[in-house]
C-alpha cells in the first residue's frame, strides 16, 4: 500500500479512482433508461429521466475524459519514476519490473480509446434536437464502463505489486526479441512492412478525410475509420522498428519510451498524442458515418462527420510531420544513406 502514496502512482490511482465511481453511477441511469426510455412519450417521468440522462451522460464524459488523461498519467509516471529503480533507464523498465505493467498500459490505451468514442457519440446526440440516440449511447457504456473499470483495477494491481527495490532491466535487454523479429535488413521484412503500413495508412486517411470533408456520407466515413485504424495499429512497430533508430541514429536502439526524454526534444509526447488523436477521430468520423440513419438527422450527422474529417486529417498530417522528421535529418546528414545498411 506505500506505493500509492508516491505522487505519480497516487494521481494515477485518485484519477482511475474517480472515472471508476462516476461510471457506476452512470450504468445505473443507464439500465434505468434501457428499461424506461420512450422517445415518443411525453409523461413527467420520461421528461424526468430524460434529464437525469442528461446530468449523468455529462459525469460519464467527465469520467471517460479522466480515463483517457489516465492513460497519459501512467506514462508519465513510469517515466518521471525511472529514478526509483536501480537499472531502469526509461519508463520501459519501470513497466517491465511488474508483470501487470505493460498489461496496465495496454488495457489503458484501448479503454481510452473507447472512451473518445463514447464520448463523441454523446456529443452527437446532444446536438439533435430529438435525444434519438440517448438509447444507443447508454448501450454502449455497457461496454465502455467494464473497459474503465478493468484498467482501474489493472492499474491498480500495476501501483500495489511494483517492488522499487528490484533491478531492473534497461529498454536494450527488454527489446531483443523485437530487434531480432526486425532484423538488420534495410529491404523488406516487417520494418519496412510496418513503415510502409503506417505512411501508407496515415496518407490514405489524409486524402479519405479530405474527401469526407467535402462530400460527407456514410461510405467516405467508414473508410476513414478503416484507414485510420490499419495506421494507428501499424504506428506501434513503426514507432519501435523505424522511427526511434533514426531519432537516436543507431539502428539498434529500438525503445518507444526513450522518445520522451529531453535529449530528443519529447518528441514522442507530440507524436503518441497525435496519433492517439488521428485514430480516435478517424473511427469517430466512422461511427457518425454509421449512425446517420439511425439518428433521424441525417443533415446534422454529416456535418459532424464533416467536422470530425476534418481533425483526422490535421492530426495525421502532424503524426505524419514528426514522424518524417528524424527520417529526414538522417537522410540529409547521411548524404541519403541506409540507417540499416544495404
Amino acid at each position: 500500500m506505500s506505493n500509492l502514496f508516491r505522487p505519480w502512482l497516487l494521481a494515477r490511482f485518485s484519477t482511475g479512482a474517480a472515472a471508476a465511481v462516476l461510471v457506476v453511477v452512470g450504468l445505473f441511469v443507464a439500465i434505468r433508461v434501457l428499461r424506461h426510455y420512450r422517445i415518443a412519450r411525453t409523461s413527467e417521468g420520461q421528461l424526468a429521466l430524460e434529464r437525469r440522462a442528461e446530468l449523468a451522460g455529462t459525469l460519464i464524459e467527465v469520467a471517460l475524459g479522466a480515463t483517457i488523461a489516465g492513460l497519459a498519467l501512467g506514462v508519465l509516471g513510469a517515466d518521471r519514476m525511472t529514478a526509483s529503480i536501480r537499472g531502469a533507464m526509461c519508463a520501459w523498465g519501470v513497466l517491465d519490473a511488474s508483470p501487470w505493467g505493460f498489461r496496465s498500459l495496454a488495457l489503458s490505451a484501448i479503454a481510452a480509446l473507447a472512451c473518445a468514442l463514447w464520448i463523441a457519440l454523446h456529443r452527437l446526440d446532444l446536438r439533435l434536437r430529438q435525444p434519438a440516440l440517448t438509447r444507443a449511447k447508454f448501450t454502449a457504456l455497457l461496454v465502455v464502463a467494464p473497459l474503465v473499470l478493468a484498467d482501474f483495477a489493472a492499474s491498480t494491481a500495476y501501483a500495489l505489486d511494483l517492488d522499487l527495490r528490484v533491478v531492473a532491466s534497461c529498454c536494450s535487454t527488454g527489446l531483443d526479441a523485437a530487434r531480432e523479429v526486425a532484423g538488420t535488413s534495410s529491404s523488406g521484412g516487417p520494418r519496412d512492412i510496418a513503415a510502409a503500413l503506417f505512411v501508407g495508412g496515415a496518407i490514405a486517411s489524409i486524402a479519405l478525410a479530405l474527401v469526407a470533408r467535402a462530400r460527407p456520407s456514410m461510405r467516405a466515413a467508414s473508410l476513414v475509420g478503416v484507414a485510420s485504424l490499419v495506421a494507428g495499429l501499424a504506428s506501434v512497430p513503426a514507432v519501435v522498428w523505424w522511427i526511434a533508430p533514426h531519432v537516436y541514429e543507431t539502428p539498434t536502439h529500438l525503445c518507444p519510451f526513450c522518445l520522451l526524454h529531453a535529449d530528443v526534444l519529447g518528441i514522442g509526447w507530440p507524436l503518441f498524442a497525435a496519433i492517439f488523436v488521428a485514430t480516435a477521430m478517424g473511427l469517430s468520423a466512422a461511427m457518425t458515418g454509421l449512425l446517420e440513419r439511425a439518428s433521424g438527422e441525417p443533415d446534422t450527422a454529416r456535418a459532424i462527420e464533416a467536422r470530425l474529417a476534418t481533425r483526422t486529417a490535421i492530426a495525421w498530417s502532424l503524426a505524419l510531420l514528426i514522424a518524417l522528421l528524424p527520417i529526414a535529418r538522417w537522410t540529409l546528414i547521411s548524404g541519403g544513406a541506409s540507417l540499416f545498411g544495404s
